[in-house]
Parts: structure tokens; sequence; C-alpha cells
């Protein structure tokens, strides 16, 4: 079929059968051609050739006039199968190519954009249309038709109304009818995600077409999302109770969140975006104030229920979200796809439901263990994914441009695939700060609306959530993170306590840009609640005396995790509410949660003992010196005080060092750091008197080679033992830091960065043993090499480690790293 040239013209009766059936198998650009062409002309007529050699024509704006309620009259008339679905997408093809040219010709844009009859005309095609693809159930060859002529009618919209979605709404309220209109398009869309779910799950038909039914199902639902971000839009739609009360709304989210992903880098990031559009959706619901989406999508038994199947798939989404396994996709794929902001999202509809009556015991049920998970992350990759600036990887937003005639011409057979372009999207790229920053607000937000008490509303919920959590660290915890110990409830609870603590740091700087002092004190509350309970429930280990029945200290004689009394820093936290009581924030960190080696540990375990004996041995016990702070953290304060040597003398300074340096090593608390110091200033006094008096023939035969430890009853250092071990004189490092790794010789190997350069990581004791846990970025020996320190975390090989963990993680003399430039 081909243009006619104007000699060989027959001259035909009106014929909109044959205008619809043979202009729609022109390309994109030849039906645009032949429009202009017409335009162009006197008589404005559209001249072509049909595929049998004779030549036709139609006038233009006979054609704009009357085609709009010939389509009408077709599906009135006509059966619903594939011959009809084909000549409407045809006819509805045509009205695209005339819409995208009338604002050129002053005739042809009077007839269609402004003759309020053909107006109307239009409006009542497209909700016709929305109707019967809404009740549409067959799944055969229909598909592709059914979803191609649901998005090129809604798309239609935009063509002969406005591109400007908050036109376009503002329009649409106005039509009688838009009640009608809302419901056929959400029932329509999903029809078209059912029909994606068989395809996607059986993967039968081929996978361009596949790849096609994607294309339309996410070109219709970004069309109802455009009208949902409008204000006006949303507030009538919620009052829709066949999409709301009925559920209509939620059972096409609830089919789109259980849309499978797949390793295909397309169908990937497709499905992804189709999930993070219809949670924006709901989203843009859950603001409305004039009626409450969540209260009439809980009004019934089967609303709820419906609702709450609904955000189980969203929890169980952010459940493998953390866990990396769609980043591991993604990241494998030669090609990235935008997918869309669904973690970020997901999160936002978490943090609306964690807040709302309807659902906070659901979320409560049903998270507490996701968020026990991220908790119990190791703490250098807490640090990282949670308290950064920066997010990796980061979402990207994205809005697809949706080409009716190509996606039609493809369907209709006008167009090969090689004729139409691939998809393209306009990127909406957040900063990766403000991404990380976002993500790591709402994860406080969650932790504070469950932590929220408000009688009047939820009294069974009263310490729900607290509780929850607890069960949940005394449970063994499926997919636990790398690096954290199944087997130690001990260790567990200092993860929990270390990672809250610097979670609530880096949550204060969010203040007021992301988060609020609300949010920031229901949070501090969680945290003050939560660690008396771990002292209580996790410092021992228990087991039944077999002769008396009683509870007594386990074989080991762990000591508590924490150091102080939690009664004495719960008045310090104010974890009682008195509004009385002291209740600055940073007040917080009075720490508890310092690790002692087991040696220490069994020194000072009195539960079980005879008080006569504990008190008979009470000087033995004052001159226990306690290996609390580790080389790291005092080597951080030697430093500081070169330049604050009055630093115990400022409350301000005391405060934060004790911070910065519990995020290298163990908890320490600002009084606990201020009582360190006046013992290290009072022992510096101590041996600059001793000095002073040793030439005048005092008594030079300190004891146990001058340490002082009986002229000082109260113990020299409370904290740390004067004397550094070896391992402690090999050098500092933390993690983060670049670093080289040389073998026996001297020789470097390697390069790679600090993962952790202190405490306890699978089973090694890194302070006792003088290692450090480095990832590998860059090998010159074959990664087949043994490893000098073989375990089960990292193998036998640099390659095997790869394997294990994914990365090239190995333990390395902390002796045998070279610092590559200064420590960040």
């Amino acid at each position: 079929m081909r243009p006619a040239n104007g000699d060989d013209i027959q001259q035909q009766p009106i014929d909109l059968v044959s205008a619809v059936k043979e202009l729609h198998a022109f390309t994109s650009q030849e039906l645009t051609n032949l429009i202009r062409d017409a335009l162009n002309n006197n008589n404005n007529n559209i001249h072509w050739t049909t595929s049998n050699g004779s030549s036709k024509q139609i006038n233009l704006e006979t054609l704009a006039r009357h085609l709009t309620y010939h389509l009408i009259a077709k599906l009135l008339e006509s059966k619903r199968d594939q011959e009809l679905f084909r000549y409407l997408l045809a006819g509805i093809r045509l009205l695209h190519a005339l819409c995208d040219l009338a604002p050129r010709n002053s005739r042809l844009e009077q007839v269609l954009l402004e003759d309020v009859k053909i107006s109307e005309q239009m409006f009542d095609l497209i909700f016709f249309v929305m109707l019967v693809l809404s009740g549409f159930t067959q799944e055969s060859q229909l598909v592709l038709l059914h979803s191609a002529l649901l998005t090129c009618s809604l798309y239609l919209l935009t063509a002969f109304v406005s591109s400007q979605w908050n036109e376009l709404a503002q329009v649409l309220l106005q039509h009688p009818k838009v009640d009608i209109f809302v419901f056929g398009a959400f029932s329509a869309v999903h029809r078209d995600i059912q029909f994606l779910q068989v395809r996607l799950t059986g993967m039968q038909s081929d996978l361009t077409e596949v790849n096609r039914l994607c294309q339309h199902c996410e070109a219709s639902l970004q069309f109802l999302q455009s009208l949902c971000q409008q204000r006006f839009f949303r507030e009538r739609l919620v009052k829709n109770k066949d999409l709301c009360e009925e559920g209509g709304i939620l059972l096409l989210a609830h089919d789109i969140m259980k849309l499978p992903f797949f390793e295909d880098s397309y169908l990937m990031a497709v499905v992804s975006r189709l999930k993070s559009k219809i949670l924006s959706i709901l989203l843009h619901l859950c603001e409305v104030e004039s009626v409450s989406f969540l209260d009439a999508a809980a009004s019934t038994t089967k609303g709820l229920d419906l609702a709450k199947s609904t955000v189980s798939q969203v929890l169980e989404l952010l459940r493998t979200m953390f866990g990396g396994d769609l980043n591991g996709l993604a990241a494998s794929s030669d090609k990235i796809y935008p997918r869309g902001l669904l973690q970020l999202n997901a999160m936002r509809l978490t943090d609306i439901l964690s807040d709302d009556s309807n659902f906070r015991s659901y979320i409560t049920l049903n998270f507490t263990e996701v968020l026990t998970t991220i908790f119990l992350q190791p703490h250098a990759d807490f640090l990282s994914s949670w308290c950064s600036s920066e997010s990796r990887p980061s979402e990207e937003d994205a809005t697809l441009d949706f080409d009716s005639l190509a996606a039609s011409g493809w369907v209709l057979g006008v167009l090969t695939s090689s004729d139409v372009p691939e998809s393209t999207f306009n990127a909406c790229r957040v900063p990766r700060s403000s991404y990380a920053f976002q993500r790591t607000s709402l994860l406080v937000k969650v932790v504070a609306n469950l932590t929220c008490f408000i009688p009047d509303l939820c009294k069974e919920e009263k310490d729900l959530f607290l509780n929850i959590f607890l069960q949940c660290l005394q449970k063994e915890l499926p997919n636990l993170p790398y690096g954290v110990p199944d087997d130690s409830r001990t260790e567990r609870a200092a993860i929990i306590t270390q990672n809250l603590r610097s979670l609530f740091i880096h949550a204060e700087s969010l203040i007021p840009a992301f988060l609020n002092q609300d949010d920031l004190e229901l949070f501090r509350v969680f945290i003050t609640q939560l660690e008396p309970l771990i002292t209580q429930e996790f410092s021992i280990d228990r087991v039944t005396d077999a002769n008396g029945g009683q509870e007594s200290p386990d074989a080991c004689g762990n000591k508590g995790l924490y150091d102080n009394s939690p009664l004495e820093e719960a008045n310090q936290l104010n974890i009682h509410g008195n509004e009385n009581q002291r209740t600055d924030v940073p007040q917080i960190y009075n720490a508890r949660g310092v690790h002692e080696s087991d040696g220490d540990a069994q020194n000072v375990e009195t539960n079980g003992l005879d008080p006569n004996t504990m008190r008979s041995d009470e000087k033995q016990f004052r001159k226990r010196k306690r290996n609390i702070m580790n080389h790291t953290q005092i080597s951080m304060i030697e430093q500081a005080l070169q330049n604050e040597p009055d630093m115990q003398r400022k409350s301000a300074s005391v405060q934060f060092w004790a911070v910065k340096i519990s995020l290298h090593g163990s908890e320490i608390s600002a009084s606990q750091l201020k009582n360190w110091l006046n013992n290290r200033k009072a022992k510096l006094a101590r041996a600059a008197a001793k000095d002073i008096r040793a030439p005048s023939g005092g008594d030079n035969n300190d004891k146990q080679g001058g340490s002082g430890t009986d002229a000082d009853p109260e113990g020299l250092d409370e904290f740390f033992d004067p004397t550094p071990s070896t391992t402690q004189l090999q050098g500092t490092h933390e993690p983060g830091q670049m670093v080289g790794l040389t073998d026996g010789q001297g020789e470097e190997i390697g390069k790679g960065c600090v993962h952790q350069a202190s405490g306890s990581w699978c089973g090694t004791n890194l302070d006792e043993s003088g290692l450090c846990v480095v990832d590998v970025t860059y090998l010159k020996v074959d990664k087949r090499a043994n490893l000098p320190h073989p375990c089960d975390a990292t193998g036998t090989s640099f390659g095997h480690s790869e394997q294990i963990t994914g990365v090239k993680r190995v333990l390395w003399d902390s002796s045998k790293l070279v610092l590559q430039h200064n420590p960040r």
C-alpha cells in the first residue's frame, strides 16, 4: 500500500471502514505524511493506493468529524473478538495521528479539539473501551491487542485534551462519568497485569511479545499514577467505593507485588518499576486527608484481609531487598535499566502503615524480624549501609516515554521489531546523599512509630514491638547477615547495641531536613527501653543446678554484657517517661555494652558467691585492671589530648569523644571517659612526683616494675593495661583504610580496604591475635595462593574466600599492612 498520485484518483463515496482498515497499515511516518499532505491541499483530501493498486481518497475533515462516532457504533454492534479489537486499535491509531497534527491546522483543530460534540464523543469512546476491556477475561492471542488498545485509548486523552496532567485531571473531574472511567481504567489495567502474571510464570510466549506486554502495562499504570499525583483527582478517587472499600485498587496492587523477578535485565527493571509505581499510587492515596484510604480499605473483614495480604507482599519485598538479592541480579547485567524507587517507596508505605491504628500491630508482628536482622549487620556493614551519606546502588526513578503510534503499529503488524525503537525513559536521578538520608530516616521513623504508645487507640499494643524485638533476638533468625554469630547471644546483643547507638548519632544530623525531633525522641525511648532488657536477658546464659534446681551462672562464668547499673542508666536515659528527669538527648550514650575478656569476666562474676568471700576479696577486686578500651580508642584519645589537655573539664568535648571512640571498639560512656581522663591525669601527676622524689634518696623499689599498683588503691587505670601488648604496638588500623598487603619478606602482594580492625570476627579475636579483616581489591599473586590465616569464614585461598563471601575478604597480620594514605 502506498500514497496515490492525484491523477489516478477514483472518486469514491465516504467509506470509513476502508479508511480505518487501510490507512492504519501505513507506517507512522507515512501516515503522518499523508495527513500533512492533505492539510496542504486545497480540498483537504487524503489520497492513498490500496494493496490491489486502486486509488482512494477521503476528506480529512469528514474523517475527523465522523471517525469517533463510527468506532462507538462498531463497539456496540460487533462481537467482542479479535477482529473487533484490531479494528478499534486501528481506528484509535488513526485518531492519534489526527490529534497529533491538529495543532498545525486551524480547521482540523477546530473539529477535533474545539467542537464540543466531537469531544463528548471522544470521551464516550474512551470510557466505553475501558468498560469493555475491564470485563474481558479471555487469556489468549488477544492479550497484546487488549493491552495495546487500553494503553492507546488512555493516552488518546493526552492527545486531544491536554498533555499537562493537572489540566487533564481537572477536565476529567468535571465529566459526569469520571467515576465510571476510573473504575474501568483500574480494572482494565488489573486484567493486563493478570495476563502478564500468566505469561511471566509460564514464559511460554516469545520474549519480544512479553517485553511489549510489559511496556503496555507500565504505560497504562504510569497514566494512572500521573493522575493520582494530582491532589483533587486522588481525593475523588478515594471516595470511589468500588476501588477503595471493595478493594479494587488493592487487588491491583496485590497482583503487581506478586509479579516474579527474572534475571533478564529488561524484565527485572520493568517489574521493579511496576511495583514502584503501584506503591507510589498507594502512597498518594494515603496522603488524602478528607477521607482515609486506609480506613476505607480496612472497613470490612474482606477488605482488611486483602490489605494485609498486600502489605505482606511489600514486607517480603523489603526482606529480600535488605538481603541484597535483587541488587545482585541487577549487578550481573551488562545493561542497566532504571528500576524505579522501589525500596524507598516500600519503606515509605511501611512508615505510613506502622503509624496507622489499622495496621500497626500487623507491621509489628510481621516486620520486626526484618528490623532485627537489619540491626544485626556487622557494625562496619551497618555503618556503610545506614549511617553513610552514600547508598550503593542507589535507585533511580524514571518515566516511560510511550509512543502510541509505534506501539499500536507493532501489534497490528505494520511495524517490525526493528522499526520500533527501544523504550526510552525520562530519568529522575535522586542525589545519592539525599537518597541515603531518606532511606535512613524511614528506618528510624518505622522504629519510632512502632515504639509510640497511645493508650486510647492501642491498649493491647503496649510494649508489643519491644517484646517481639527481644523475642527475635532470642530465637534462631533466618537469613542472618554474613559475619553475625548465630550461637552467641551476647555478641548479638553487643552488635544490636552498637548499631542502634550509631544510628541515633547519625539520625541527629538528619534533623530537620529528613527527620523531626519527635521521631528521634521515640527512637531514643526504644533504645533506652531495650538496653536494660538485653542486659537482663543476654548477659548470663543460665543453666539449672541439678542439686537444688536453682539458676546459677554458666560454666564459663560470663559476666553481664553491660558494665553500668541498668537502674542508674535508666534514670540518666529517662526511660520511665518522667519529664522532670534528665531529657538531654546526648546523655543517651552513657554507654552500656562494654566487652570484657573471659578471664576478666571470671574475676568479677559474683552471682552465686558468698557475700563474705566477696568482701574479703574486695581489695584484690579493686586492683583488677579491665582491658575495656582497645588500643585504637586509647590512641585516638591520646592524640586528642595533645590539642585539648584539659578535656575532662569540658563536658561537651568528653561527650563528643565518647561517642566517636565508641565507633572503633567497645561502647564508652561520657562518665566512663571522664573517669579515665581523671585517672590518667592522677597517674601522670604521681609519676611526676615520684621522679622528683627519687634523687632525694626516697624508696626507689617500685613494686611490679614501677607500675604503682599498690600506691593506687583505686587502681592506676580502670580501663586499660598501661603496658601495651605486642599486637597493640604493631600499628593502628581503622575500617575504611586503604592498605597494602605484604608477605613475610615485606614484599607487597596486593591492596585492599580494612573491613574490621578490632573486636570479634567469625570467632577470631582481632585484638588478641593482632589481625585485621581486609577486603582485597587488587592482587598481584595467583588467587589460588594459600592464606596465612585460613578459617571457615575465608576458606584457604583468596579465590576460595571470594566464592564464600562474594569478595576476597581475608584475615591479615596488622603488622603486615601498609597504610596507603591518611585514615579518613
